[in-house]
């Protein structure tokens, strides 16, 4: 009985051909890992959607109440009206720079208009020079001012808050381009209403959704021959709107009353509106959008150079040691090599450091002069102090034979130096040794544990003795 042929080897196992079985398909664990990888992406993805278009919001935002912009949010079909009633419009994007290269100075060129969008991002002399204009006999058709604004200019209007307002108002006012344009959609976002206490200037409110509001107002300042156009809102020139209910017949007798037309966009703030708002606030919706993208990107990039380098690793920080216990080790180390000369000798070998310190003798002579020693069958090469000055200080300090202190700090097989005998004039070299200064002494006797320890108590004792400077 044969085995179905559809039946795969198991894995590891060599087929007919000698060929070993290796599966293709990625393994469980791996293919869950991928997918929560792409459901983490979509899921970044989707929230990535909806931040950008909560914030950027339409594309048409840049064109907003242009004149060159065919968008439903442009008003090139209006410019290109007006153009043919032979109203010259040109477009700008800073006041300031519109009125200096009018023609003349006020009073020489009155007729003009001046259509202002963003209003409140000009300087209070700007507005003043609007101002004058006005009272030369142009028209200024402002967008949307808010209570800075109408202050600067002191007009007998205040804004109000009338709520949201949809659909077409009627003109509810006797002004002529009200009465015959009629019912407009102008869809407000700024109502006005009077200024009470104000006589200086006269206004006149119409399109009223209430009894104390209004979406546009005309005032003429006191002894003024033009006039202030406020608009609450501009949907009524648009592309989108203009061919809406009397949309185009209101925008027409606002601006036709001179053949000269300045429509202005201001762009930038001055270096002091009078709304207050800086430079931050003329970023736009597009910076920020920006500033998004790039830091998800740094994230996916931290993301994606994190998982590169691994997990973190702990790194132990440095052992601080105490000195105490440095001593205590090495002191184990000459006990376990039973290097009792050695560990004499690094006792002497601190307290003439000591000693060179508090008797103010030089801590170092020139190296190999002073000597050499003998432990453990090595000899090693003395560095310190001159010996001779050394123990002759201490001699003196302590009263005792120099003998006795050149033991005690040298050994009985220490170098053999000079040193000076009573009155400091004969020298006598040192114990057992003959040669000279240089010559090494006879190798002494080794030590045990109990001469070690009375070594250190003999040295502890001298070094008291001694005392301080």
């Amino acid at each position: 009985m044969t085995a179905p042929a559809d039946l795969a080897p198991e894995p590891g196992l060599a087929t007919p051909a000698g060929s070993t079985f290796q599966p293709t398909a990625p393994r469980p664990a791996s293919r869950r890992r991928l997918v929560r990888v792409l459901a983490v992406f979509a899921a970044l993805a989707v929230v990535y959607g909806v931040i950008a278009a909560f914030i950027g919001g339409s594309s048409d935002g840049d064109t907003s109440l242009d004149t060159t912009s065919p968008r439903p949010n442009g008003t090139m079909a209006l410019a290109q009206i007006l153009g043919h009633r032979g109203v010259t419009v040109r477009a700008g994007d800073d006041v300031a720079t519109a009125l200096d290269q009018s023609t003349g100075p006020v009073g020489t060129s009155p007729e003009r208009t001046f259509v202002i969008v963003h209003p409140g991002r000009l300087s209070g002399p700007t507005l003043s020079r609007l101002s004058d204009w006005v009272a030369g006999g142009a028209d200024v058709v402002l967008v949307e001012p808010d209570t800075t604004v109408l202050d600067a200019l002191r007009l007998p209007v205040r804004t109000v808050d009338a709520g949201a307002t949809i659909g077409p108002l009627p003109p509810g006012c006797p002004l002529a381009e009200a009465t015959a344009a009629g019912t407009a959609t102008i869809s407000p976002s700024t109502f006005y209403g009077r200024l009470t206490g104000d006589t200086a200037a006269t206004a006149t409110f119409c399109y009223r959704p209430t009894e104390r509001a209004a979406a546009l107002v005309v005032a003429r300042p006191a002894g003024g021959q033009g006039r202030f156009v406020l608009l609450g809102g501009s949907a009524f020139l648009t592309n989108r709107h203009l061919d809406q209910d009397g949309n185009a017949a209101l925008a027409l007798g606002l601006l036709v009353r001179h053949p000269d037309l300045e429509w202005v966009i201001q762009r930038r703030a001055s270096s002091d509106p009078v709304d207050g708002k800086g430079a931050v606030h003329l970023l736009g919706p597009g910076f920020w959008l920006t500033c998004l993208q790039l830091l998800i990107g740094l994230v996916l990039l931290a993301l994606w150079r994190g998982r590169r380098l691994g997990p973190p690793v702990p790194e132990p920080l440095p052992v601080v040691v105490r000195a105490a216990e440095t001593t205590e080790g090495r002191g184990r180390l000459y006990a376990a090599a039973r290097a009792r000369d050695l560990a004499a000798e690094a006792l002497r070998a601190g307290l003439r450091a000591r000693l060179a310190d508090r008797m103010g003798v030089a801590p170092h002579g020139e190296r190999g002069a002073v000597g050499t020693v003998r432990a453990g069958g090595v000899v090693t090469e003395i560095t310190g102090p001159d010996p001779g000055t050394l123990v002759a200080s201490v001699a003196e300090r302590t009263g005792r034979p120099a003998m006795t202190v050149w033991t005690l700090l040298y050994g009985s097989g220490g170098p053999a130096a000079p040193l000076l005998g009573p009155g400091g004039s004969a020298p006598f070299p040192g114990p057992g040794v003959s040669g000279g200064p240089l010559a090494v002494a006879p190798e002494p006797p080794e030590l045990d544990d109990a001469a070690l320890l009375r070594l250190a108590e003999a040295l502890d004792d001298l070094e008291r003795q001694v005392g301080g400077r």
